[in-house]
């Protein structure tokens, strides 16, 4: 019985000393595991936010490239048929979108959804303008052709995509 005391006089205190070794220690790396977690949470909002601001604008300026009449002025050269200015037109608009594809990871749900909207409709202008056209028009009759579907609106899809877009750009950034 007195070997029991014994073992345990040298054997509670140990455990005890252990526990509290223990206990300080997990607190202390929990600590540190959290502060670690903070300061990288803090590292990766400030690369964060500037790629979200790169994004942002590159959607504005896709918007204002798929502007019909920026288009028009940017893509027709003198002697283009209809059936070519048309074929370039859905071509940029497409290559442009594909190209800022990637932005959609970085812009809220509302924005990409409006971009894609704008480009859409674009499309619908540019197509419809198109369907006017017969066989042998040229590039200036179906120039002319967008340009009176876009003077019908009151604004156009890029410009009430844009509005959107900058609004949730200074929401976001608020």
């Amino acid at each position: 019985m007195e070997e029991i005391i014994d073992l345990l006089k040298f054997t509670v205190p140990s455990v005890i000393v252990f526990a509290i070794t223990y206990y300080m220690m997990k607190t202390f790396f929990d600590r540190e595991k959290k502060l670690k977690e903070e300061e990288n949470k803090a590292l990766s909002r400030k690369d964060y936010i500037p790629l979200r601001i790169q994004a942002y604008e590159r959607a504005a300026l896709y918007l204002e490239r798929i502007d019909p009449n920026n288009m028009i002025m940017r893509i027709h050269t003198p002697g283009m048929s209809a059936n070519r200015l048309h074929g370039e037109l859905l071509k940029a608009i497409r290559e442009e979108y594909n190209h800022n594809m990637v932005q959609q990871i970085y812009m809220s749900h509302r924005s990409w959804s409006q971009l894609k909207q704008a480009k859409e409709e674009s499309i619908k202008i540019i197509n419809m303008a198109a369907q006017q056209m017969k066989d042998h028009s040229t590039g200036v009759e179906l120039s002319n052709a967008i340009f009176e579907i876009v003077a019908k609106l009151e604004k156009l899809p890029s410009e009430i995509a844009l509005e959107k877009v900058k609004a949730d750009f200074q929401k976001g950034m608020a």
